[in-house]
């Protein structure tokens, strides 16, 4: 299938050829059974079905473009891949910024969890992200989201857009309920797949990649509207970027 791009000229999101792929694609969604499901179990969702191909194949595209660029980290007991920062998707990857900036996405969300919500500040590394797992034995330890924020303020995304691999993205939700185990959901992150969740709620991980494997996500967040990372917070978010993801220059860089 052909890819979705926008008409020459065309630049209000609404006249966007993508934009319009995912509204459509909202539209066929049944928002009830995903309310509920978020509120079972407790802040997650993984959207029933797939992202529109043609969408998801120029994000591929975008991906594979743009991969080789990626700033590589290795944090013991943290982290092992590489990442590439919310300033570079903006600039060279329109398919995936369509995706992290479409209203009616952002939209579909604040029904589903009752709170309006807003994008990150585009200076922010972490405003939308690609992250590449390679080399053998890259992986993600258990973490949660915060984000810079304090609990209940921000909600992620992880977009799947390459996967050949065994590596899985595991989530657990009900975990603030000591009397009950938690509950967890182990997922290939195939192309088009597409996870949702709160954050300082939702702990996850990615499980360590074979040999001749390779694995590549997109991960975006919103925030809860008039707030903003602030104090200790923020600081911990941004030597964070740095020592784990994008490289001591993230401090100092702006778009």
């Amino acid at each position: 299938m052909g890819t979705v791009k926008p008409a020459p000229g065309v630049s209000d999101s609404a006249e966007d050829p993508r934009e319009r792929c995912i509204r459509e694609f909202i539209a066929t969604l049944d928002e009830a059974e995903l309310t509920r499901r978020y509120r079972e179990d407790d802040g997650l969702i993984v959207l029933p079905r797939l992202l529109p191909q043609p969408l998801v194949e120029e994000m591929v595209a975008e991906a594979r473009r743009l991969m080789s660029g990626a700033t590589r980290k290795w944090a013991p007991f943290v982290r092992k891949a590489g990442a590439v920062g919310h300033a570079v998707i903006a600039r060279e990857a329109p398919a995936m910024h369509a995706l992290h900036q479409s209203p009616a996405l952002m939209a579909l969300f604040e029904r589903v969890t009752g709170v309006p919500l807003a994008h990150r500040d585009p200076d922010e590394a972490h405003a939308s992200a690609l992250y590449t797992y390679t080399r053998r034995g890259d992986w993600m330890d258990w973490h949660y989201d915060e984000c810079g924020c304090p609990p209940e303020i921000s909600f992620s995304t992880v977009v799947g857009l390459i996967d050949d691999s065994s590596a899985r993205l595991e989530l657990e939700s009900r975990c603030a309920d000591p009397a009950q185990p938690p509950l967890r959901r182990s997922l290939q992150t195939a192309p088009g797949t597409f996870a949702f969740f709160c954050g300082s709620r939702v702990r996850h991980r990615v499980t360590p990649l074979a040999e001749g494997e390779e694995r590549v996500t997109l991960a975006f967040t919103y925030l809860r509207k008039g707030h903003r990372p602030s104090g200790i917070y923020n600081l911990r978010m941004r030597l964070g970027n740095a020592l784990i993801y994008f490289g001591l220059g993230s401090l100092f860089r702006r778009r």
